[in-house]
């Protein structure tokens, strides 16, 4: 998960983010994208005190490193760093981060405060709905009754629903098929059906092990 921390000079961003660290480091590998706007801060502080309280990784992004500022670029930066949770210090006005405001409203703001408690059960709850999530197939179809897949692991993780009303839900393996760009969409029997018959014929080859994931592309020439 990604959640930033959006105010004003000195309103506790980063005494803030060092507290969660230290609570949350033991359960989740952790990573923080700090903006520095004026100057890259290479013997940081800032830096310093996030890796000593438990972040795996700290980027640091500003002047330096000017095309970070476009918010394509900087969620191109997050799409790579492998991580359970990425706290973001700054970037108020990018949308597609959700926030916890401590002071001005920002965009994307999902809590306002600095209360710790109430912000460590929000980033525990979206770690266990982004779980059930991954569970799902993902194909956001609506045939359930909700609108996509998220809204549905946030009922499931209520107990308001289960994974059993996904007609595409398949506890022993997740098969995504798309032909000719379009998503093809299988029941339970016609995923076991095709899963099975590509891990026979897979095991057979020479250095074919254990099979956990497998990825096929076809293009007729």
């Amino acid at each position: 998960m990604i959640l930033g921390f959006c105010g004003r000079s000195n309103s506790g961003k980063t005494t803030l983010i060092e507290d969660l660290l230290r609570e949350l480091a033991g359960e989740y590998k952790i990573a923080v994208v700090k903006h520095t706007p004026h100057e890259v801060d290479i013997e940081g502080k800032d830096s310093r005190r996030f890796r000593e309280a438990g972040a795996r990784e700290v980027v640091l992004l500003g002047v330096e490193e000017i095309r970070f500022k476009d918010p394509e670029n900087l969620f191109r930066v997050l799409k790579s760093l492998d991580y359970d949770v990425i706290f973001v210090e700054g970037f108020k006005s990018e949308k597609f981060v959700p926030k916890v405001c401590l002071q001005d409203e920002c965009e994307n703001c999902v809590l306002r405060g600095n209360d710790k408690g109430e912000i460590l059960k929000y980033i525990r709850e979206e770690m266990e709905v982004e779980k059930i999530l991954k569970k799902l197939p993902n194909f956001n179809c609506g045939e359930c009754g909700h609108r996509n897949c998220e809204e549905m692991a946030r009922a499931i993780y209520r107990g308001e629903d289960e994974f059993k009303n996904c007609r595409y839900w398949n506890p022993n393996a997740m098969i995504s098929v798309k032909v000719n760009g379009k998503d093809i969409y299988m029941g339970k029997f016609a995923q076991d059906v095709v899963v099975n018959t590509i891990k026979g014929l897979l095991s057979s080859f020479k250095g074919v092990k254990e099979i956990e994931d497998v990825e096929i592309k076809i293009k007729k020439s």
